[in-house]
């Protein structure tokens, strides 16, 4: 896993917006005072990658900056197996997470799920992730003043550890590589040990070396305490020197002072000598530890070596046993073998004839199963032809489920705008008090009956003159461009798919479903006739015909002969 990028918002003292963009593979130091964030800055990244964002409780509370409401937020850009990921967490009001890819994107409990697979880690329970939760990754993250303490993982990371490691002991240990490991730990036992097992004189030296300075570190472990207590002097002393300074004789105090510094001038010298026996007796500890440890390995070495002897002794017995055995075997082979010639000639006969009702058998089969495939072939192609034609019958219908939900809903639409319109129409009813006549436009009006407008209207009225009526005023003419734009719209859409109505347009989509619905009936039937389809059913007759043609008839063989094969096949 590669880190590319981190952002965090609101996230403990890091109140305001920090970005680091840009990281390379390698070593990456991030650089600053003390408490200026760089440990928060590692804690939001490890948070995001190992924490649920749906936290509560105290775990969340931890990642508020103090005495704030604010939602901490997290991103980090990041890269695994060569593949690129941009992940996102928010906590506390409103949590969230977001997991892309350059292909597909997940969101809370399935981004956590992904995540999860991703870095092959143990989630935690309802609390905050702890070092065990980490999987593998945690072997790698060394917090601060955590150095030295040992390691916390569950069992499914060291199973993951031991397999890897048996894996990787595996192979240093196989081939050229295992026997050059060998090679130099027998060169490093022949270093220190004799063939028989005694030390020699350079481990002899080392364990001396040891020993001296263990008794270099005692004595000055003894001086060291005498050292303590000339510095309890001292701070005596200049507790005394305080005092005579107060009391006004300084020429006392200032020699009390001089005998002091050289007491602590001896005892800073025995420090150095201490440090220095110390390291040198570390370095011959190691030493003593390699030579053991080789020595050890060498006496588990002499040890397999005396139980393989043991077992190769006793493999040699064995060996003379069997010997014995297999003379006696010989004898009864030969026997055997004057008995089989024999039985061998009537069992050729036997063969060649079972042989030829066998390859008869084969024939007869062959037959029977060709004159069956061949009526499923017929039988699909029938089929498939049906299926061919249907499909090709839904296809020259055009519409489509979304567009039949359209053609309707702009049909209802035009239904509701039509009765809004109709519902602020102006109502006229005239009544002429002789003949005379009312036209609009071009068309005499029925007297007696009432008009409805909907419209701006030019009116003539026979021996009156015009008049224009304006019905609604603007409502109505918003309404009435409404109902024309919806009926242009509706009148487009059915001539588009060359239908002349709605009602005609859903007909079609019904035909159209009940195609595909016998397509998939028709199919299954295909299905239930060639499972593997009918390319793999000709490809199969064909191999059979090619078969039977390579079989000769024999009409010698008697039937009783192929009844046996055919008994004798099933069994």
């Amino acid at each position: 896993m590669l880190i590319r990028r981190l952002v965090v918002r609101n996230f403990r003292k890091l109140r305001n917006l920090v970005e680091i963009n840009d990281l390379e593979p390698g070593l990456t130091v991030i650089v600053g005072d003390n408490e200026e964030g760089k440990s928060t800055l590692l804690k939001a990244l490890q948070i995001a990658l190992f924490d649920r964002y749906n936290l509560s409780g105290q775990a969340v509370d931890d990642m508020r900056p103090f005495g704030s409401e604010v939602r901490p937020e997290i991103e980090v850009d990041l890269e695994v197996d060569g593949s690129s990921y941009h992940l996102e967490k928010g906590f506390y009001q409103s949590p969230t997470a977001l997991l892309e890819s350059d292909r597909q994107q997940w969101q809370n409990d399935y981004a956590e799920e992904r995540l999860r697979e991703l870095l092959d880690f143990t989630p935690s329970g309802r609390g905050a992730a702890k070092e065990e939760h980490r999987g593998l990754s945690g072997l790698l993250w060394v917090e601060q003043g955590r150095a030295f303490q040992p390691l916390q993982i569950n069992q499914d990371t060291r199973n993951s550890l031991q397999e890897a490691i048996e894996e990787e002991v595996g192979q240093v240990l196989g081939g050229e590589q295992g026997h050059k490991l060998i090679a130099a730990v027998t060169k490093q036992h022949e270093k220190y040990f004799t063939p028989t097992g005694r030390k020699k004189e350079v481990l002899k030296v080392a364990q001396g070396r040891f020993d001296k300075a263990k008794n270099e570190v005692n004595q000055l472990e003894e001086k060291l305490s005498q050292y303590d207590d000339k510095v309890g002097r001292l701070d005596k002393l200049n507790k005394t020197l305080v005092r005579y300074e107060l009391e006004g004789q300084p020429a006392r105090a200032q020699r009390e002072l001089e005998k002091a510094r050289d007491v602590a001038g001896e005892l800073e010298g025995l420090k150095n000598r201490i440090n220095t026996a110390s390291a040198r007796l570390e370095a011959e500890g190691s030493s003593l530890q390699l030579a053991r440890s080789v020595l050890t390995n060498r006496q588990d070495k002499v040890k397999k070596l005396a139980k393989a002897r043991k077992e190769a002794d006793k493999a040699k017995q064995k060996h003379s046993e069997i010997n014995e055995e297999f003379l006696k075997a010989e004898t009864l082979r030969d026997k055997a073998e004057k008995k089989l010639k024999s039985a061998r000639s009537a069992s050729d006969s036997a063969k060649s004839e079972h042989e030829a009702a066998r390859r008869e058998l084969k024939r007869s089969e062959l037959t029977v199963s060709l004159e069956e495939l061949g009526r499923k072939l017929l039988q699909g192609e029938k089929i498939d032809r049906g299926i061919v034609q249907d499909r090709e019958a839904a296809a020259r219908i055009q519409i489509d489920e979304k567009e039949l939900k359209g053609l309707k809903k702009k049909e209802r639409e035009l239904g509701e705008k039509r009765v809004a319109l109709e519902a602020v129409a102006t109502t006229l009813d005239f009544s002429p008090s002789d003949d005379r006549s009312v036209v609009a436009g071009s068309q005499k009006l029925q007297i007696n009956r009432p008009l409805r407008i909907v419209e701006r209207t030019s009116l003539e009225l026979e021996g009156f003159g015009g008049l224009e009526i304006i019905p609604g005023g603007e409502d109505i003419r918003t309404r009435r461009n409404a109902l024309e734009e919806l009926e242009k719209s509706l009148a487009a859409d059915l001539s588009r798919l060359q239908y002349a109505s709605v009602e005609e347009a859903e007909i079609a989509s019904q035909e159209k479903r009940r195609k595909r619905a016998d397509i998939e009936k028709t199919e299954a039937r295909l299905q239930g006739i060639a499972p593997e389809g009918l390319e793999k059913l000709r490809s199969t007759i064909a191999d059979m015909r090619e078969e039977l043609a390579s079989i000769t008839p024999d009409p010698n063989i008697p039937p009783a002969s192929v009844g046996m094969a055919k008994e004798m096949k099933e069994k």
